[in-house]
């Protein structure tokens, strides 16, 4: 696909959706996320969005939220593509808020910029610049490169012939000076939380750009949950801190190794972390001594 040899990529997700359907719900699940993206490049926008929510609802059945999140991203830019905005803030609030519950700071800044170019395309040119700056200032944070993204710049050429150069560039270091929670508060405005535990929203899709980064009342999810886990996991967590394999877990929990094996993966998808080290040093400071 980054090559754009978009024939050559379908036949290969194709044959991987052939190869794994059987027996590695996975695997199909984030075979029907690239072809989601695939679809979304050719601009079938249509069979994007039904390979998006196709892919969540088995992540969903795994309790994988970086995936679902990436997914519901998909959604929403697809969204965004075609006009929908109401949809596209929905899915994109989703996608924010699940990255910003699991401390993914990456998706946080790419969530950032969904909203950046949700706002431009809500003619809200101060509200972009100033999630563009916050974007960028949290890419940078991440060491990644100092050099505007194309889109970035796109969004700060509107910015500036709607509002001058110099209030272009001032909303943008406005932005740029915001903790990235002010950041998410500050794109998601008044939404809350629905039944099914995914934020919704309230109303916030027709505000006006008032120029006032502080003036939206918003609610974080981190302050009303401070962890993604679920309790199974906070136990797993406590088991991994004190140094037990999988097999081990399993054996104190009553459960078969291989779901013992999932949970884990789970709880290093939604930490963001790669080793159960890691896993053990969160665990030092965030569950309480046993």
């Amino acid at each position: 696909m980054r090559q754009n040899k978009l024939k050559s990529a379908q036949r290969s997700y194709e044959a991987a959706l052939d190869m794994l359907s059987d027996n590695n719900r996975w695997g199909v699940a984030q075979v029907q996320y690239g072809m989601g993206m695939l679809a979304r490049a050719r601009g079938d926008t249509d069979m994007a969005v039904r390979h998006f929510e196709d892919a969540a609802e088995i992540f969903r059945e795994v309790d994988a939220w970086l995936e679902i999140g990436r997914c519901l991203a998909g959604v929403g830019w697809v969204a965004l593509a075609r006009g929908d905005l109401d949809l596209a803030r929905a899915r994109l609030a989703d996608s924010l808020r699940i990255s910003q519950a699991c401390g993914q700071r990456l998706g946080v800044a790419r969530g950032l910029e969904a909203f950046a170019a949700l706002a431009a395309a809500q003619q809200q040119p101060g509200q972009a610049a100033r999630l563009a700056g916050a974007a960028t200032q949290l890419r940078e944070s991440l060491g990644q490169s100092t050099s505007l993204g194309s889109r970035i710049e796109q969004l700060l050429e509107l910015a500036r012939g709607r509002l001058g150069a110099a209030a272009a560039a001032a909303m943008f270091a406005e932005g740029r000076e915001m903790t990235a929670d002010d950041a998410v508060g500050y794109a998601l405005g008044p939404y809350t939380e629905t039944a099914g535990g995914l934020p919704g929203a309230v109303g916030a899709a027709g505000a006006k750009d008032t120029g006032k980064p502080g003036e939206t009342a918003w609610a974080d999810p981190g302050r009303r949950s401070a962890s993604p886990l679920t309790a199974r996991e906070h136990e797993i967590v406590v088991l991994i801190e004190r140094g037990l394999s999988n097999r081990q877990i399993a054996d104190e929990l009553v459960i078969s190794p291989a779901t013992a094996a999932r949970h884990v993966a789970n709880i290093l998808s939604k930490l963001g972390f790669t080793s159960r080290t890691q896993i053990a040093s969160w665990a030092a400071r965030h569950e309480p001594p046993g």
